[in-house]
Order: C-alpha cells, then structure tokens, then sequence
C-alpha cells in the first residue's frame, strides 16, 4: 500500500472514530444452516471454488532451487509443486499414471526425479515420464503419454496460485482475478514473503466456510478474545474495502488515536493497524507491520463438518539474531494458541449447534459487512450448481 493510500485509510479510520460506529452493510442477512450442512452445496463448491479459482497454494521463496519441490492436497486433489532443472516452477497432479497411486508422500524436499513407490514408474522433475520397470510389460504405450497431469501455476507477489483443473483448461488470467486495485495493494508486500518462517496444517471440526468467517469480522474482538487480542485493538471500528470477490479488512489497533495527536508526517498506518485480506475463495492473509500471517481453508472429502487449515508465517528474511529468533517463536505460538483455542474452539462449537439444525440460521450484520459479502460471492460464484442456499434480510 503506497503512501498515498495509506493517507486515505488513515482519513477514513479518523473518520470512523469521530462517528463511533464502523463499516456497515444496508442491513443485516440470515444465512441459513444448510450453507455449512448441505452434501449437495459442497459438491458444488468443490467442483467450482476449489477447481476453477486459481488459489494460493504456497509462496516461491519455499522452492528456490531446482529440485525443490512441496506438496498439497487442495479439496482432496493431492499437489505437487516442483522447480525443474531448468528453473521452471511447474504444479502437477501428485498421482502416479499407471495405477493412480499417491506419487510423493513427502511434504516437501529436492529431487532430481519422483519414483512411484507402488510399481517405481519414474518422472523427472519437469513431469515427464522416464521408465517402466517392465517396458515388456507395457508394450504399445508411449511414455511421452504418460507424463504427470499439469495444473495451470503461475507466481504473483511472492505467491504461488495453482488453479486445480486436470482437464487442462485455461486458467483464469490472475491481474484480472485481483483487479488493479488489489494488484497494486499486493506488490508492496511482496518482499515480505521471501523466508517461510514456520507452517503447520491441521485437521478442525467445522465447515471450511466457519474457517475463512473467523477473520472476517473484527467485533468479536473485545469478547471472545478480551484476555488476549482485545487489549490491544479497538473493536467494531473497522474500515473495509471490496475488490471484486476479495476484499480488506482493518485492525485498528488502541494506539490509533494517540497517533492521531501527532504531526501529519509522524503518523504511520502500519505502526497503528493490521490489514486483513481475504483473497477468494479460501485464503485469509494477516499483514501486521513487517510480516504476513497466512491462512489457507479447504474441505476435506465429503465431509461438510471438517476442514483442512493452515497457517503460514512469512518474514522478509530467516531472523538473523537471537533476540529475533526468539521474537517470532513467540509471535508464531502466540498466533496459533490464540487462534487455535479461542476462534477454532468457537467454530467447533458453532459447527456443533448447526450440525444439530440449532439454530435455523445464523445472522451476519450490518457491521458484518465482510461476512456477507463472503457468502454472496459464494452463492453468485456457485449460482445455477447444485443447490444454493437463499439469503433473506433480516
């Protein structure tokens, strides 16, 4: 966010404050539970939102070197993204084309080639196919035709987007995606994704959608998180902006109208708030200051009640000293337990009531704006597959 910008959000977060009241929809929404209960809705938001989008699946700097690969399994289609020796960043479908067996179980890693380990079908690190163990055997067959499955990939700010499509058809143009806007927005962060510090993928008991809601509002702030992220930001004030089907959200942290006492040229937005955007359809990403927060949403087979989350730390470099060491262990443990036990805890227990048809809806309002529109754009993007939930204001 260039400065110009971050003049304008600092306007507009005074602004907010001078009114006391926060970014609001016209009026507040009823979204019915079978949005996180329907088998049938989330066939359908597999086949469209978890195949046709082009999603963040990891950054580039993990995979610097030819040979380095990682792995991933998006809304059950296992991954593989590898860096050739050519330099090339590639994404495959992770399944042998023999038997359909799972080619590489590690997480990530470098190699030269990926040896399946159900009959030793061999591919190099470009996809192709280089032997089976009894050409006799499969006599007639052209290895040229039986490279890996490739996914449309491409690098953006940092990130690696795959769009997870084995029928090959093109993928979405990513500037178009984002929108100039974002694009713009995007591009100033991206030095800050060049060092993994830590990620961790974990299995949790609730709908995929419950995961992206967590960071979508900030008024539960000062309630569920009053012992810990509370004390320090100011809650239900919170300018938002859309993009498209992405949009931000802003943590304005209890520093912010101190700030404003100061001269013009001394006050800084990223000093004084976090940036939270939520790129379409399953990414959060958490800017705070000089560091990403990454979180990434998928559903887990046919089950509606589970989901896969993960979470991605990213600084600018490896820490370089002790003391910065020790600063982001405990910046990392601290956002996870955090998360994890309080947010997390209040999805399960929210997955648990709709999952028992209490309540018949939940309501999102009008100072849940981020919400709403999240589910809209879900139900526009599903529109005319399978079943749609309806939305009724309140």
């Amino acid at each position: 966010m260039d400065q110009v910008r971050q003049r304008r959000h600092i306007a507009e977060i005074a602004e907010l404050l001078a009114e006391g009241t926060t970014a609001m929809a016209e009026t507040p929404l009823r979204v019915p539970i079978d949005t996180f209960t329907s088998s049938e809705r989330l066939a359908a938001e597999r086949h469209v939102l978890f195949r046709r989008y082009p999603l963040i699946v990891g950054v580039e700097s993990a995979v610097p070197s030819p040979g380095d690969f990682f792995t991933e399994v998006v809304a059950g289609l296992p991954i593989l993204v590898v860096r050739g020796q050519d330099g090339v960043l590639q994404a495959f479908v992770n399944v042998c084309r023999h038997r359909g067996k799972k080619l590489c179980l590690d997480a990530s890693g470098n190699r030269r080639s990926f040896v399946c380990p159900f009959h030793a079908w061999t591919y190099d690190n470009s996809g192709k196919s280089r032997t089976f163990v009894d050409r006799k055997g499969f006599e007639g067959l052209d290895l040229e035709d039986y490279s890996l499955i490739p996914l449309p990939l491409e690098v953006r700010h940092g990130f690696i987007w795959v769009t997870p499509d084995p029928s090959g058809e093109k993928a979405m143009d990513l500037s178009e995606f984002l929108g100039p806007s974002l694009d713009a927005e995007l591009v100033t962060f991206e030095p800050h994704t060049k060092y993994v510090y830590n990620s961790e993928t974990t299995q949790v008991n609730f709908n995929w959608k419950l995961g992206v809601d967590t960071f979508q509002e900030i008024f539960h702030l000062a309630f569920l998180h009053k012992n810990t992220l509370g004390k320090s930001v100011l809650s239900n004030i919170t300018p938002y902006e859309k993009f498209g089907p992405h949009h931000r959200l802003t943590v304005v942290r209890s520093t912010f109208t101190e700030m404003l006492t100061k001269p013009e040229f001394e006050q800084d937005l990223f000093s004084n708030a976090a940036l939270v955007y939520t790129i379409f359809p399953n990414t959060v990403l958490v800017w705070q200051l000089d560091h990403w927060e990454m979180w990434n949403f998928y559903p887990v087979g046919d089950r509606d009640d589970i989901c896969q989350a993960k979470i991605t730390l990213l600084l600018d470099k490896a820490p370089d000293t002790e003391r910065l060491a020790r600063r982001w262990e405990k910046n990392w443990e601290l956002t996870r337990r955090t998360v994890y036990t309080e947010d997390f805890e209040a999805g399960v227990t929210i997955q648990s009531s709709i999952t028992a048809g209490v309540p018949s809806h939940l309501v999102y309002g009008r100072n849940e704006i981020a919400l709403q529109d999240f589910h809209l754009d879900i139900d526009e993007a599903l529109m005319g597959v399978g079943e749609n939930a309806t939305r009724n204001s309140c």
